[in-house]
């Protein structure tokens, strides 16, 4: 089970001046002073990268989030692109928006005009061109009638309503968008007032598969390699046993280092999340726990990690690191709306601020279905898809493979899976808020469901994505 972010850091106040820096972060010691902190983080996001207006961002986000984000309070400056979150009691935070980057919660240590500077040559991905889905968004006649043919139109229709209609009671938009994808083509597609195939949604921990895969592309052209030890600085002095640790152990989540992934003020998720501005350095620093390569532990220090590590090998600088996220895989995949936010250090945070749109995060998927490839070209080798995919030796169950979660029966658990009602072969990219980028290639199928279920509250996901699964091809049509 994925339990994720509930980000928190606040930052100074009047964000004005040419380069000074604001004062330095408090730490977070209350829930109230990390509800300050997520606020700012999410709230930059939702106004400037996903485009929602503020009263929508503060009521069904913020507010909605969890008890302790219910006071808090937000000041929007669109001229500095930066949204301030304060509540009675606690410090303020404050998030920086750029637009080809994203949002950074920042933390004083870091002069704004310095923060703006690594983005100033930027620029987002050029508008879809006008091509055939995926790469595009025209439908593609003859794919949509070979598809519309073989599933149940009245089931899977009743299926996607089920989905909103048990979750968003009371007017609250809390599953805020499904897109099927069946035969190559989308099958199905529904948003939530105020929301469309163009709003940018959060992946929380989904993230970590995007960032899974751009190791992986690093490690196809051959500047990584899985059996190394892993290139971090931290690691390097004599006797120091994590200078062990391989990059398929990162990878796979069983590097044996000490991190604390609940969310609780003190702990080290929090820490690294809402008060550091290098966040791989943070979790870089941790002690070993485990022998690597022997015990399994979920960690969104592990995948910021790796994010150093990609950061490092392609450049060093925020630039660097975008462009390449841009030019290896979200363009060559179609997911022109994809970023991923980068903390006050220029490394793309891969455990947490993955956007995209509904579309884009299917297309994602796609690109696993299809073998690695997109448009007519191979992205990902099959040498890494195998890897992937399989199953981490470290874990007792078989539902970890490299950054991704996998549905393969524990045969320990009389059959037990993390979805129990889709189908073994499946595997998935999952986050908070029940996110989820599901791949089924034994029915030529990926289901995205993206919203922001409270805490307190449940997505059933195996309910509502077997119903869905369900009213698709099977298997023997499908392929």
């Amino acid at each position: 089970m994925i339990r994720h972010p509930y980000r928190s850091g606040l930052v100074a106040l009047a964000l004005a001046a040419a380069g000074q820096a604001a004062a330095a972060a408090p730490p977070i010691t209350s829930n109230d002073d990390l509800g300050t902190a997520v606020a700012a983080q999410i709230a930059c996001a939702g106004i400037f990268v996903a485009g929602r207006a503020e009263a929508d961002v503060l009521r069904d986000d913020i507010h909605a989030l969890a008890p302790f984000t219910r006071t808090v309070a937000l000041s929007v400056d669109r001229k500095a692109h930066t949204v301030t979150a304060s509540a009675p009691g606690t410090a303020t935070r404050t998030a920086l928006h750029r637009p080809a980057v994203g949002c950074t919660l920042t933390t004083g240590d870091v002069p704004l005009k310095a923060l703006n500077a690594q983005a100033a040559r930027l620029k987002p991905l050029p508008s879809r061109p006008a091509r055939p889905w995926p790469q595009g968004d025209a439908p593609v006649a003859r794919l949509q009638a070979a598809a519309e043919a073989r599933l149940d139109r009245a089931a899977l229709d009743a299926a996607v309503r089920a989905a909103f209609d048990e979750q968003n009671t009371g007017g609250y938009p809390d599953t805020r968008a499904i897109v099927v994808v069946q035969g190559g083509t989308i099958v199905a597609e529904h948003y939530a007032p105020g929301f469309t195939q163009d709003t940018r949604m959060l992946g929380w921990s989904a993230t970590k598969s995007l960032m899974g895969t751009l190791v992986g592309l690093l490690v196809d052209d051959g500047v990584l390699a899985l059996d190394a030890p892993a290139p971090v600085p931290e690691w390097q002095g004599a006797g120091d046993p994590r200078a062990a640790i391989t990059l398929r152990q990162l990878l796979t989540m069983s590097s044996g280092l000490a991190f604390v992934e609940s969310y609780k003020p003190g702990n080290d998720s929090i820490k690294m999340l809402f008060e550091a501005g290098d966040m791989g350095a943070l979790a870089a620093a941790r002690p070993l726990e485990h022998a690597p390569g022997t015990h399994w532990s979920y960690s969104s220090g592990t995948t910021n990690i790796l994010s150093r590590i990609v950061f490092q090998a392609t450049g060093g600088t925020l630039e660097g690191m975008t462009r390449f996220a841009q030019k290896r895989l979200f363009e060559p995949a179609g997911m022109r709306s994809a970023l991923i936010e980068p903390d006050e250090s220029g490394v793309l945070v891969g455990s947490s601020y993955g956007y995209a749109t509904a579309r884009d995060w299917a297309r994602y998927g796609l690109l696993y279905l299809n073998h690695g490839q997109a448009g007519g070209k191979r992205l990902l080798s099959p040498q890494w898809l195998d890897f992937a995919l399989t199953p981490t030796p470290a874990s007792e169950r078989p539902s970890y493979g490299a950054q991704l979660w996998l549905n393969r029966p524990a045969a320990a658990e009389a059959g037990r899976k993390v979805l129990q009602d889709v189908a073994p072969d499946a595997y998935m990219a999952m986050g908070h808020n029940h996110q989820i980028v599901a791949v089924i290639p034994s029915q030529d199928a990926v289901i995205v469901r993206l919203g922001w279920t409270p805490e307190g509250q449940k997505f059933d996901w195996n309910k509502h994505l077997s119903r869905i699964a369900a009213a698709l091809a099977p298997a023997a049509a499908a392929n």
